[in-house]
């Protein structure tokens, strides 16, 4: 009988899969993964998988930890308990039945959700009926310098909220309490990770584990992509945790686009300065010469400003490469909530991350911020166009840094909630971005999922900051004691050159298809009044299609 060439093709594929992951567990964990369209097979026969065989990464807690690559969010607990819970699976947006049902991310979010019920077949009530309001951590711009928290991953840009893993993590022995903590601290007032407030069906806050940052953006808003996404995420508060409530996962997300006429984002270029500082140890580490590209504004390339953070840590045992952010101990609590010798691993956090909202006028704050930006683009503008010919030059751009003082700029751990200047976003439940996939479906609820809220607007950035971002995550070199590729070129992104100059970088998932389990929903001007002047200027467009679509953002009509 003859076998058509697609189905031996296809047959081939998963075989060769199924042989490389098994040959792959007998020797260690070393497969990755890869957003090229084909897996990669190097040198050492481990695979660095293609989007459509996440699935095939396996990971053991074991002895193998170290050698486990293909998670990028690891956790250790010395139990040895293998993790085989991978919730990945290509349910691709090409092919809607391939899945059945799921809430695979990241999806195409329509606005046509947000219109009335019974309107439009798409459409969805938002029950949200309040903005986020977000609190500041209590880890300042020199903390997070000191604790290396800016770091250039293969699949994203992150900032992490350092935090100290303390000793055994299992039997208590020696009388030093187990688990994690948030490692900063503002005298007399204790330490307290960032915070966001989620409206209906969540009644503690939400709290800030790490930002990550893709070009280009994973979501598309109406079928747009956009130049990059921000992804903040969090965890849900441990304060719950005998009810059962402990694995819950959240991301905030922010689409960034670049524009000509748009002012270099004050926060991104302090950011952009700290990855290429980064990058510069890793360089230095390595016996590398430094990168021959400048950024404008950034400092000379000399100095290590790391060191301990804090007097009492000096006496604290803890365990090294284990917990590398907050979220890595929820992972670890879900994957092993089935095993009857588990006990979970404890975040500690102190009252005051559980406290009421400060009290804070946000109406004139924000008003400032908003005035603040406008103020700074049309300086920006006029200087380009009155001293530099209407063109961005890396000579306007230091000038500008310096006219607005970007280096004395206090720092705001939820600086992408200004840049964006709109309350409305969309929400849905679904899965993480990079493997595991966290995410595991459950017929008919939202636990479990990780929780996504997309704000509307992108934030303008300039080109000039875009190309930065992608050109960081291309030239990664894999660190000074990497299992793979130690001090080589090592990026998970898929990367388009014209001979040296990155033209384009891609670290996003595909879309996957969209189905009702996603409960999505679009919040906007009926659900709520903002606080941003630009949102109630929109606001004020009544007819809802010239609103969604021909004046889809806060900025451009």
């Amino acid at each position: 009988m003859m076998i058509p060439t697609t189905l031996f093709a296809a047959t081939t594929l998963l075989l060769s899969t199924a042989v490389v992951a098994q040959n792959s567990a007998e020797r260690g964990y070393l497969d990755r993964f890869t957003y090229q369209e084909l897996d990669i097979t190097r040198p050492d026969n481990f695979v660095d998988y293609a989007p459509q065989n996440w699935n095939a990464i396996s990971c053991d807690e074991g002895s193998q930890l170290d050698k486990c690559l293909g998670y990028r969010d690891k956790w250790e607990t010395g139990r040895g308990w293998s993790i085989q819970k991978n919730y990945c699976r290509w349910c691709p947006e090409s092919d809607p039945n391939s899945c059945s049902r799921h809430h695979q991310s990241p999806i195409d979010l329509r606005r046509q959700v947000g219109y009335e019920p019974g309107t439009h077949e798409e459409a969805n009530e938002c029950i949200d009926v309040h903005w986020m309001k977000y609190e500041d951590s209590f880890c300042t711009w020199d903390q997070l310098i000191q604790a290396d928290a800016f770091t250039i991953e293969r699949h994203a840009l992150r900032i992490s909220q350092p935090i100290t893993v303390f000793d055994n993590l299992n039997d208590d022995t020696d009388g030093v309490r187990d688990g994690v903590t948030l490692n900063c601290r503002i005298p007399g007032r204790g330490s307290r990770f960032g915070r966001i407030d989620y409206s209906k069906g969540f009644s503690h806050w939400w709290h800030l584990s790490h930002i990550d940052i893709h070009t280009p953006s994973e979501h598309t808003q109406n079928g747009i992509r956009y130049d990059a996404e921000i992804q903040l995420q969090h965890f849900y508060s441990v304060t719950a945790a005998e009810a059962g409530v402990n694995n819950e996962l959240g991301t905030v997300a922010v689409f960034m686009n670049a524009y000509e006429d748009a002012a270099p984002y004050r926060y991104l270029d302090k950011l952009i300065c700290q990855w290429r500082r980064k990058e510069f140890e890793v360089r230095t580490e390595c016996g590398l010469d430094p990168i021959e590209s400048s950024y404008p504004g950034c400092f000379p390339l000399k100095r290590n400003l790391r060191r301990n953070m804090a007097e009492d840590e000096k006496s604290t045992k803890t365990k090294a490469a284990t917990f590398q952010t907050a979220q890595d101990v929820i992972l670890h609590n879900d994957q092993h909530r089935d095993s009857v010798n588990h006990s979970n691993v404890k975040i500690f956090m102190e009252e005051g991350n559980w406290a009421p909202a400060e009290e804070k006028d946000w109406d004139a704050w924000i008003a400032e911020q908003s005035k603040k930006m406008q103020d700074e683009e049309e300086l920006y503008n006029r200087m380009r166009t009155m001293e530099h010919g209407g063109n961005h030059t890396d000579a306007l751009h230091e000038q500008f840094r310096k006219l607005v003082e970007y280096d004395e700029i206090e720092w705001f751990n939820y600086w992408p909630m200004l840049g964006v200047r709109t309350e409305y976003y969309f929400r849905y439940s679904g899965s993480q971005t990079i493997p595991p996939c966290y995410g595991n479906f459950q017929e008919n609820t939202r636990a479990g999922a990780n929780h996504w809220r997309v704000m509307k607007d992108p934030i303008r950035i300039h080109p000039r900051q875009l190309q930065e971002l992608r050109r960081l995550l291309a030239d990664r070199i894999a660190p000074k004691g990497s299992s793979v590729d130690e001090c080589r070129p090592d990026t998970a992104a898929k990367v388009q050159r014209d001979g040296n100059h990155v033209i384009d970088v891609n670290t996003a998932r595909p879309l996957m298809s969209w189905k009702n389990v996603h409960f999505k929903t679009f919040c906007e001007c009926k659900d709520w009044p903002s606080k941003w002047p630009e949102d109630r200027n929109w606001c004020k467009i009544e007819d809802i299609n010239e609103r969604f679509f021909d004046k889809m953002y806060n900025f451009g009509w």
